[in-house]
């Protein structure tokens, strides 16, 4: 059981025990009271949360690639991740390839793993259409697919929009916000090099 639900709990079992204890005229008996109950019914829940948190906490995302395999997103704990979302309609697709492609040649040979995601299904896009999604292929960059959008969605919330560019740290957590939209006058490369040098040192 998690440390801080433990004491959460004792906290809980003596706040009862000294309710019981004044109920009883000074001295801890049985019995109990409609706030006896609650609190109860409040460790109960408590514990039926821890139960399920860790499988919650522990929900991996998965993509396919364009010969059928499948990336789970906990095969590339201990590396850098970037991921960025994206769709064979997207106007900006061929600079993300330019730019994802001028990163992965920075970091080759490095903890990095650095995916373009397409999140069209297979009826819009299949996989022969995927191997060069904005004209040629794409080279250093691994193509993806979140066909279900069941990733994007998880990771770009309520405000999405396309590109949508995610980066995980080594152990896999989301580094910051998701970052929306891409402009090629941006120094892109240089910004995410940034935040992927100190990820990388961590």
């Amino acid at each position: 059981m998690a440390y801080g639900l433990r004491i959460t709990l004792e906290r809980l079992a003596a706040s009862e025990q000294c309710e019981r204890k004044y109920e009883n005229g000074g001295s801890a008996g049985s019995g109990g009271s409609g706030m006896s109950n609650k609190l109860r019914a409040i460790g109960i829940m408590l514990v039926m949360a821890a139960a399920q948190f860790p499988v919650l906490a522990q929900q991996d995302a998965s993509f396919t690639t364009t010969d059928g395999r499948t990336v789970a997103l906990s095969s590339l704990r201990g590396k850098v991740v970037v991921l960025v979302f994206s769709s064979i309609q997207d106007p900006q697709c061929r600079s993300e390839f330019k730019a994802l492609a001028s990163l992965a040649e920075r970091y080759r040979g490095r903890e990095v793993g650095i995916f373009w995601v397409s999140i069209n299904a297979v009826a819009a896009a299949n996989d022969d259409r995927l191997k060069s999604p904005c004209g040629p292929p794409p080279g250093s960059v691994t193509v993806l697919r979140d066909g279900n959008q069941a990733a994007f969605k998880r990771f770009s919330g309520a405000n999405a929009e396309l590109p949508t560019v995610v980066v995980l740290d080594k152990q896999g957590q989301m580094y910051g916000h998701p970052r929306g939209g891409f402009n090629p006058n941006s120094d892109f490369v240089n910004d995410l090099g940034v935040i992927m040098d100190n990820l990388l040192k961590s």
